[in-house]
């Protein structure tokens, strides 16, 4: 469990640039630098639809198929904390795990 600063300001789930998801699953199976992961959770805000309202949380589970990572144990991230970039991103792979590291 972690806590998650994100730069992806129009993310459904971005609060003060603190995700709101109760967990969130980061891509990149075959991923050997953080460019090649990407936050499978990200929802890109629409106009029209309200955004998460939830405070930002400290302990978020983080499913992570990012295998070669040194945080990575069984799936799981074990970064005490991590950084999801992805500023205008309108889809997942636009988005990137920054706490990858081989």
């Amino acid at each position: 469990m972690a806590q998650i600063n994100c730069t992806v300001t129009n993310c459904y789930f971005n609060n003060r640039q603190g995700c709101t998801a109760p967990s969130i699953e980061v891509d990149g199976k075959k991923a050997e630098k953080s460019r090649l992961t990407s936050c499978n959770t990200f929802i890109e805000q629409k106009p029209g639809i309200r955004s998460s309202v939830s405070e930002p949380k400290s302990d978020t589970e983080i499913k992570c198929e990012a295998v070669k990572c040194i945080y990575n144990k069984s799936e799981h991230c074990n970064a005490s904390d991590i950084l999801v970039n992805g500023r205008n991103a309108s889809v997942p792979e636009e988005t990137c795990c920054s706490t990858f590291r081989d």
